[in-house]
């Protein structure tokens, strides 16, 4: 059991944070829920009040005031402080030095901690009828949920939601709808009384466009979805994922099939390996398949490095194919692959194949492409699956599992057309 701080003299505690503030070369508070302060001259004060020190930080925006009790540990570039707040609640507050190489993991916390809050008082203002129940930034390891996505759980009787939130970082933004819908998909296994309707999804302003996107091609009877956009320090507004019809997309006039000359050999790609496997056994994946024409990346899109490889290939029929390949476990493989198909199919409405001298000779069909996912049977994504039940039907996707040795040669290990049809 935890035994509490004992204060200790207010001069000695002044005279330790003193030190440490001016021996760190860019020393900043950090506080569970509050951001961080740069502790600059004129922007923090030490204060002796009876008996105690009290901390005080400010910005242009916040004000920051706690009662410290004592030192409860120091290291190389970190203090953690007992504090007492208001109402006499006590916790702690960290001073670090943010240049010291040790501070990255505290500016991540801190930076999640924050949207945590962030994502809380958002929920309050516009879910008011729905009590928050759950709300966490920690990892779940045994459903892969991120702590780098805050999530909470809202409910009102028999009703609930799940909410996300997206941190302001064009690198992960787009992987929120992954981890909402592996969050929602949870809580309806985990929630047994109590029927979770859909998802609310938090987005920073200017990152919401390839979330939005994705939206239009889940099932609208698999779940509700709300979502919302906020500026920094700014109001959040409803968006319509209707509202997002135009691609960021082109075809490039054709300029010759024929497989990539790139070496597959020795420390290449993995994903450069299997394409080339796939290739040359593009009939064991479909007996319709036809081996040639087949171009990769194709059509050109801003998300060219979401890390698959993209082949384009049609069948007998005149029905294109897209085909995913990934030769390692990736959570996002079937929310990427989207993006992508839904690409061609645009492009597939408007003739914009044929007129660009791609499939010469062959009428193609005007109908959504097939999605087939390829990967080796055991590196498909525990979660994979999870988020291909949210699909909509009229995406017509399948994965296809190889076998473990894929790299002497293809053969289909399985094939499993998507839960959502």
């Amino acid at each position: 059991m935890a035994t509490a701080a004992v204060p200790a003299p207010a001069d000695e505690t002044s005279a330790a944070v003193g030190r440490f503030i001016v021996g760190a070369a860019e020393p900043v508070l950090a506080e569970d829920g509050e951001g961080l302060f740069a502790l600059r001259a004129g922007c923090y004060a030490l204060e002796e009040r009876d008996g105690f020190l009290i901390l005080q930080a400010w910005d242009e925006k916040r004000t920051f005031a706690r009662r410290v009790i004592g030192v409860e540990s120091q290291s190389r570039g970190k203090m953690i402080l007992h504090v007492e707040r208001f109402g006499r609640h006590r916790g702690r507050v960290a001073l670090v030095d943010a240049a010291a190489p040790s501070a990255a993991r505290v500016h991540r916390r801190a930076a999640r901690l924050q949207l945590r809050e962030n994502l809380h008082r958002f929920l309050r203002r516009n879910y008011a009828s729905l009590r928050v129940i759950e709300l966490t930034s920690e990892a779940v390891l045994s459903a892969s949920l991120s702590p780098n996505f805050p999530r909470a759980f809202l409910r009102s009787g028999t009703e609930g939601w799940a909410a996300i939130a997206a941190p302001d970082d064009p690198l992960v933004a787009d992987e929120v709808l992954s981890f909402g819908l592996i969050w929602l998909d949870y809580l309806r296994r985990r929630e047994r009384q109590c029927a979770v309707r859909g998802l609310i999804l938090y987005l920073p302003v200017g990152q919401e466009r390839t979330t939005c996107l994705r939206l239009r091609h889940l099932s609208p009877r698999a779940a509700e979805y709300s979502v919302w956009a906020c500026a920094k320090d700014g109001p959040e507004f409803r968006l319509d994922p209707a509202d997002w019809g135009n691609l960021d997309t082109k075809v490039e006039p054709c300029r010759g099939t024929a497989a990539p000359s790139r070496d597959v050999r020795g420390r290449a790609a993995p994903e450069l390996r299997l394409e080339a496997q796939v290739r040359a056994g593009l009939r064991r994946l479909d007996p319709e398949l036809l081996i040639e024409p087949v171009y990769t990346q194709v059509p050109a899109f801003a998300a060219t490095s979401h890390g698959l490889m993209d082949l384009l290939a049609a069948d007998v029929n005149g029905r294109l194919a897209v085909i995913e390949l990934k030769a390692s476990e990736d959570i996002h493989l079937p929310l990427q692959a989207l993006d992508y198909w839904m690409r061609v199919g645009w492009h597939v409405e408007r003739g914009d194949f044929s007129s660009a001298g791609y499939f010469p000779g062959l009428r193609l069909r005007n109908e959504p492409p097939r999605l087939l996912l390829v990967a080796p049977a055991l590196m498909f994504h525990s979660t994979n699956e999870t988020v291909l039940r949210y699909f909509s039907s009229e995406v017509p996707v399948e994965r296809i599992g190889t076998g473990i040795e894929w790299q002497k040669g293809l053969e289909v290990f399985f094939r499993a057309h998507s839960p959502c049809r």
